[in-house]
């Protein structure tokens, strides 16, 4: 199995996002997602198997939220989303890896994460790769969460 991982240009949001993850069903999240590929504040990644679109993670710059970003210092993981059959197989965790290493390159010297408190694998992935901070437990009008931050 050739696998390989590739920036998404924003041009292609709309042949490859729907692949992995709902975008009709998320449709307010979608188009902030789009708008932001668009501006710049938002750099995405898709993890392919033999040329299939299996997974998906993204980088925000600017969330409008200092626990989530500072300029310069602080980027924030959005949406790292791996198709149900492909889950358990180590792709979430070289997403991320690869990610830290984006931000690295890119100068950032934090990264920062909100998880649902219930997403126990998520959580589990996050503190495995290094993501050792707590910064915030919270709720808002989706649930409980908390915010990790990572120095890179």
């Amino acid at each position: 199995m050739s696998h390989q991982i590739i920036r998404l240009l924003p041009q292609d949001f709309h042949k490859t996002c729907p692949d992995i993850w709902d975008t009709v069903k998320h449709a307010p999240f979608a188009g902030q997602f789009e708008r932001e590929l668009y501006s710049g504040n938002r750099i995405a990644y898709i993890y392919q198997i033999n040329g299939e679109n299996i997974a998906e993670i993204s980088m925000v710059f600017d969330e409008d939220d200092p626990d989530y970003t500072i300029e310069d210092q602080r980027a924030y993981i959005s949406h790292l989303v791996v198709r149900r059959e492909y889950r358990r197989q180590g792709i979430g965790r070289e997403l991320v890896n690869f990610i830290i290493d984006r931000a690295a390159e890119m100068g950032y010297k934090e990264l920062s994460i909100g998880i649902d408190l219930n997403n126990y694998p998520a959580i589990r992935l996050y503190v495995e790769c290094g993501f050792d901070k707590v910064i915030f437990i919270g709720k808002d009008e989706q649930g409980e969460y908390l915010k990790l931050l990572k120095t890179v």
